[in-house]
């Protein structure tokens, strides 16, 4: 088994999203349209060790600066009950209809955990007094995985919620990546590995893979000198082993096949 689903994740990873689901609804109260997983957990590739879980929150009306920082308090404490939160919420308004990039109301992640620490320390409201809207190009990728697989955990069902997202939007969205691999001078983790697999994947087969899903897939197709180094990444993704450190001529050489194979037309992948 290379993960987990829904289904047959473990019992306190079930427990950390209800008491989510609990919170937002006692708080957000009436506000609240609904509450949808995506990501890992959707795709059959959750694992304890390491996996977000990644939340979208719908709201009939935008949240002032007050709510926000108190959000920000609850989702410090529910960060990490075992596993780390990415959760945005968006009002529905802002996305019906379709935006993008998409705003949002409201952002929570590991990334901007020790900045809350902060904020919530020094009891400052000041960075959620938002004065612009403030925009999300991930977004068109979490919805689209949303449509496709997604979870609906509280609320309304995620048909009557989200719209199709253009195909264009969310290959800007999961693409975008491609710069930061493109900046790279000769250096890539392994670990960073199966997120520009993922882009490929999409690319040619027009479906949402979750990381070791790509990997899999791309191993029947890339050269067989690249196979031990996304065997790996795959492994170790799967918690069956730890990533080894490879010389960075492979994993450079790996990075500019992969990212050829992305620029290049496909029979599957058309841009309007």
């Amino acid at each position: 088994m290379s993960g987990y689903d829904w289904d047959n994740c473990p019992l306190e990873i079930k427990m950390q999203i209800t008491n989510i689901k609990d919170f937002l609804n006692h708080n957000l109260g009436e506000n609240l349209i609904g509450i949808y997983l995506h990501g890992s957990l959707c795709l059959g590739s959750f694992q304890p060790s390491h996996s977000d879980l990644d939340l979208i929150v719908v709201t009939n009306n935008t949240l002032n600066a007050s709510q926000r920082f108190f959000l920000m308090n609850g989702f410090l404490a529910l960060h990490k009950k075992p596993s780390p939160i990415e959760l945005s919420i968006l009002c529905y308004s802002d996305f019906n209809p379709w935006r993008h990039p998409t705003p949002y109301e409201f952002h929570f992640s590991e990334y901007w955990r020790p900045k809350f620490e902060v904020l919530a320390s020094e009891n400052d409201l000041s960075f959620w007094d938002f004065k612009e809207v403030c925009t999300d190009a991930d977004i068109a990728c979490h919805v689209t995985l949303i449509n496709q697989s997604g979870i609906c955990i509280y609320g309304r069902v995620r048909s009557e919620i989200f719209p199709l997202v253009p195909e264009q939007d969310f290959w800007d969205s999961i693409s975008g990546g491609i710069d930061y691999f493109s900046k790279l001078d000769g250096e890539l983790l392994a670990s960073e590995i199966l997120s520009l697999l993922r882009i490929w994947s999409y690319k040619e087969n027009k479906a949402i893979y979750s990381k070791a899903q790509a990997g899999e897939w791309a191993m029947e197709l890339v050269p067989l000198e690249y196979h031990y180094i996304i065997q790996n990444a795959v492994d170790a993704y799967n918690g069956k082993v730890k990533i080894r450190e490879f010389k960075t001529s492979d994993l450079s050489s790996l990075r500019h096949y992969v990212m050829n194979q992305i620029k290049e037309p496909s029979s599957s992948w058309h841009q309007s």
